[in-house]
């Protein structure tokens, strides 16, 4: 069978197009092989290609001469020959990734939204034409027709257009005998209304134009791609956002559970709501302490947290008396108005060291449980195998563990034989696995049965003491720490103690381990949340030494080498601009009276009547594990950081700027034209200088990951943004999060919902900031011009954020043009005079700039009672479905 390819793209100078396809030739023995194109003129490519009767596989991609860089197209293509007694002609356009039909057709759409039946339709030889086009229409009684300028298609006649008959994942085909056709002609497509029997909307944009065929052996196949819906048009969604551990029922044990997302995802399909966006979920036991609670510290970015297993729904029925225990520490765990973690934790743990032991035999020859161990094992054992040393050990800190400090095959394997002594122990974490899979997933088929999306978090990072760190440590650099350069919400910086990543060695197998993430969270999840989607282009690193985030550079980043410095007039030694610039008047602004005695106990003399720390207090981490609690030690750290650049570990040479060098006084001791020209270099470096370096950084990780899972992929890019983030994210259609607190602009105060992009996420707030009525309260400058400006309210504004106030913001964001709306469940409460929580300060979830913060949230209201909230549950899907929400 022979296949003529066409492809329209407009290439530059330097372009070449290749076609690659899947079947497999006698010369050549591997799966896919590539055919060089050929330009014939109108940005048109094309070749020519003896090619299988059955369904193959194959897609686009660039290869330009000047740089060697390879480009594929986005996705995949399919063909299946339909009339195998014709040869074909395909006519393509490359497919980009900001085409609409790649994000609506991902898997939240798949489960959120109605179908359409598939339509079988007779495929006949006289046939000259197919059209196929790719797009998702979620109103079953909406279907894709075509119109256009010939007779065969209607001469534009809108009372009859030709109805296209649906193939599923939003696919839209019709077969026509166009031969009557002898010229290039117009067409359009447009959505008809089956039950009003009239065309709602046209694409917007210029006519298609298809051309001839009059060749009955062949079959001019056009696939046409990015249907121009009208703006006003595109589908829209709203959500809550909720960790799991803040939802309440009358039946959780002191802490949200898997399964407290059904009734949860009832009261949504009640309120209008169509996403349930939750905090990670992972396993974060590192202490068996409050500690642990911070869910962006997993140790595992596979297991689940064991917090979140409903122990009454096991695979073995519970005893009376296990049943009254249950319930005794129910009444007890749930009078606390947050989440008592350490109480909640030793119960779960200590029941199901009873249970499981009592069920041990059952549970070891379980078929369905060895299946999930066999199914799971490359990160299943390892992780059981962790969690069973950390115990046995009481440390998480594999460093200091007598034996097993390095994870291996043969060692994990040992653990898993039955005559070893820790044998019921691993098995019991796999267990404790299992069930939290299979709840999970029961709850996510309940939600998808109402269809009801769950949106899930991908942290950035990994805790230093995990078991992926411990498995895999080539892939982490554990001697230095991620975090975020300082902001509005920290002014000193983030630091997240995090190891930073090893790109170049995840980089030799094609980035596998990601890739893992992102297919596992493919089994929960609909979509998801990069967080910190900026460490992809590069991360805030800050060495091991030191502890507040102003003391970190960006990697990777281009540094300012000391000569550069030199060939722009500044003769500083490389000490004066990386030690911390110590004279008398500096240490006696921060010690006053006490500065004698400071000097004596933590500074020693210098060269020019300067002073360096003594060697115990010379780095942040000596200051804070020596003087721990003392008066002294936050005037040492802040002292430490009073640098100009930071020196590189590996090379004397390289130096990095710290952040807001100009606002230290070792920055006001320079004379005017040191202090001109090390600003500017300062300017280039956070804003100028690393902008094409880290886009190269971005595209070489983002599209491979991406393409690698279905679920709607959204980042969280606030912060310090660089120029090119938003335009790699635009390029490959990731969901930018708008927080109108956090404008992207430079100089907007606030950004307002309704400029908002369609491709993003809108919220008036995060699991990061304070509530709506927190921040209302905490400058009263601000609330005015918000109230003035934002909101067009005239006079002063009042000192709550009454319910109507609160109403009329989420308003404003539901009402934005943005895809997604996902608001968190403490600003709907806030609504409703009856249901807001009298202490609104109750409702913080976390505080960057503090750490280890408590995340002890949980509504205190239950869902059940929120259920049974009709006026309030009404309101929400008037306000829902005015929005054009539902």
């Amino acid at each position: 069978m022979k296949t003529i390819f066409y492809l329209k793209f407009k290439s530059i100078e330097g372009q070449n197009l290749f076609l690659s396809t899947n079947f497999k030739k006698s010369d050549n023995p591997t799966n896919e092989e590539s055919t060089p194109m050929t330009y014939i003129g109108g940005d048109t490519w094309t070749v020519e290609l003896d090619t299988p009767s059955k369904k193959f596989s194959y897609y686009y991609f660039i290869k330009d001469i000047r740089d060697n860089s390879i480009t594929k197209e986005w996705g995949k293509r399919f063909f299946n020959p339909f009339i195998k007694s014709k040869d074909f002609i395909i006519n393509d356009t490359w497919n980009y990734p900001t085409l609409p039909e790649f994000n609506l057709t991902t898997d939240l759409f798949k489960n959120i939204a109605p179908d359409h039946k598939v339509k079988k339709s007779r495929v006949l030889k006289k046939n000259t034409h197919r059209f196929n086009i790719t797009f998702p229409l979620f109103n079953e009684e909406e279907v894709m027709v075509i119109l256009g300028a010939c007779k065969s298609l209607g001469n534009w006649d809108e009372e009859n257009p030709t109805l296209m008959h649906y193939k599923g994942d939003g696919q839209w085909n019709i077969d026509l005998d166009l031969s009557d056709v002898s010229n290039f002609s117009a067409y359009k497509y447009a959505v008809y209304n089956k039950k009003e029997k009239k065309i709602i909307y046209f694409e917007d944009g210029e006519n298609r134009w298809f051309g001839p065929n009059q060749d009955k052996t062949k079959m001019l196949v056009i696939n046409d791609n990015n249907f121009r819906q009208p703006k006003e048009k595109n589908w829209k969604g709203s959500g809550v956002s909720i960790p799991v551990f803040s939802l309440r029922t009358e039946k959780s044990l002191g802490v949200g559970e898997f399964l407290d997302l059904i009734p949860f995802g009832k009261w949504c399909k009640k309120a209008g709501f169509s996403l349930i966006q939750i905090l990670p979920i992972h396993d974060s036991t590192a202490t068996h302490s409050w500690e642990d609670c911070y869910p962006y510290a997993a140790i595992s970015v596979f297991a689940l947290h064991p917090m979140y297993l409903n122990l009454e729904n096991l695979n073995y029925k519970l005893t009376k008396a296990e049943q009254e225990k249950i319930d005794k520490v129910r009444t007890e765990l749930n009078k606390a108005p947050g989440v008592e973690y350490e109480k909640v934790n030793k119960f779960k743990r200590d029941f199901i060291n009873s249970y499981f032991k009592k069920h041990f035999k059952k549970i070891q020859k379980n078929k369905s449980f060895n299946s999930f161990i066999e199914e799971n094992s490359d990160w299943l054992k390892p992780y059981a195998v962790f969690c069973t040393l950390r115990d046995q050990y009481k440390t998480i800190d594999f460093k200091t563990w007598k034996k097993s400090k390095k994870s291996s095959k043969s060692l994990i394997n040992k653990f898993f034989k039955e005559e070893n002594t820790h044998y019921s122990e691993v098995l019991k974490h796999c267990y404790v696995q299992w069930h939290l899979h299979l709840q999970l997933r029961q709850a996510v088929d309940k939600l998808h049965d109402l269809r009801i999306g769950l949106k899930g978090d991908l942290p950035i990072g990994v805790y230093r003491n995990s078991v992926d760190v411990w498995d895999n440590p080539e892939f982490f650099h554990t001697d230095e720490q991620a975090g975020a350069p300082p902001d509005d919400f920290a002014v000193m910086g983030q630091n997240w103690a995090f190891p930073t990543y090893n790109w170049e060695e995840m980089m030799k197998n094609d980035f596998g381990w990601w890739k893992q993430r992102f297919q596992f969270m493919e089994r929960y999840f609909d979509a998801f949340r990069i967080d910190h989607i900026l460490g992809f282009f590069r991360i805030w690193q800050i060495p091991n030494e030191q502890i507040q985030g102003i003391l970190g550079r960006f990697e990777p980043s281009i540094p300012v080498c000391y000569n550069e410095l030199k060939e722009r007039g500044i003769n500083l030694s490389i000490e004066r601009l990386t030690q911390p610039f110590l004279n008398f008047n500096i240490i006696e602004s921060h010690f006053g009276e006490e500065t004698q005695k400071a000097i004596e106990l933590y500074f020693e003399p210098a060269d020019d009547n300067l002073y360096n720390l003594k060697p115990d207090f010379d780095t942040q981490k000596k200051v804070v594990e020596t003087l721990k609690d003392d008066p002294a030690t936050e005037k040492l750290l802040d002292l430490i950081t009073n640098v100009l650049f930071i020196k590189d570990k590996d090379s004397e040479e390289a130096l990095y700027p710290r952040y807001a060098l100009y606002q230290t006084s070792s920055f006001d001791y320079l004379n005017d034209y040191e202090k001109s020209v090390l600003k500017e270099i300062h300017e280039n470096y956070f804003f100028q200088r690393q902008e094409q370096y880290w886009k190269e950084k971005g595209l070489e990780k983002l599209p491979l990951l991406k393409q690698s899972t279905n679920m709607l992929t959204c980042g969280e890019d606030l912060g310090m943004v660089p120029k090119v983030v938003p335009q790699v994210m635009n390029d490959l259609a990731i969901l930018s999060l708008e927080i109108q607190r956090m404008p992207k602009a430079y100089g907007v105060r606030y950004s307002h919902p309704g400029n908002a992009p369609y491709l993003c996420v809108v919220s008036p707030s995060s699991h990061d900031t304070s509530t709506l009525r927190q921040w209302w309260k905490e400058n009263r400058e601000n609330t005015q011009y918000y109230y003035n400006n934002l909101m067009g309210h005239y006079g002063n504004a009042p000192e709550e954020l009454n319910p109507e106030l609160l109403e009329e913001i989420l308003h404003q964001h539901l009402f934005s043009p943005a895809m997604l709306c996902i608001i968190p469940i403490q600003e709907f409460l806030g609504i409703d005079e009856e249901l807001r929580n009298p202490n609104e300060n109750m409702e913080r979830i976390n505080i960057p700039s503090v750490y280890p913060h408590k995340w002890e949230y949980r509504m205190h209201v239950t869902i059940e009672n929120l259920l049974t909230k009709d006026d309030f549950n009404a309101k929400l899907f008037e306000l829902n479905n005015k929005c054009n929400r539902i």
